[in-house]
């Protein structure tokens, strides 16, 4: 891992540390990095500086505990949110890792239903 100090605030995916997705660690930063993008892009978010950014899914800050599943009495806190940039907007919607995959698969399901004949 590259040491933060000396990599820059937005890493394009596979560079500087950075896995599959574009990282971020403040909003000016990801606006830079976002220039001339086209297509809604998936960003990890730096919890240290975003972190009171509040999830969309949920409505908990992205730094705080929460919980995975209803009834759940464990919670669980993320390292880096989920964010989806929109360039044509300019916004971003951000949250939780778990929080993301419920409303992909809610979405999924749904569509699955949409689909059905009969």
């Amino acid at each position: 891992m590259t040491d933060t100090k000396t990599r820059p605030a937005f890493r394009a995916p596979w560079t500087y540390g950075a896995k599959g997705y574009a990282q971020a660690d403040t909003l000016e930063a990801l606006a830079i990095g976002m220039k001339r993008k086209r297509n809604v892009q998936i960003v990890r978010l730096n919890n240290e500086t975003l972190g009171h950014l509040q999830c969309a899914c949920c409505g908990i800050a992205l730094a705080d505990p929460y919980h995975v599943n209803p009834g759940d009495t464990k919670t669980t806190t993320d390292e880096w949110g989920t964010g989806k940039y929109f360039p044509s907007t300019k916004k971003l919607v951000v949250m939780h890792y778990y929080c993301s995959w419920g409303a992909l698969m809610t979405d999924i399901f749904q569509l699955g239903r949409a689909m059905r004949i009969g």
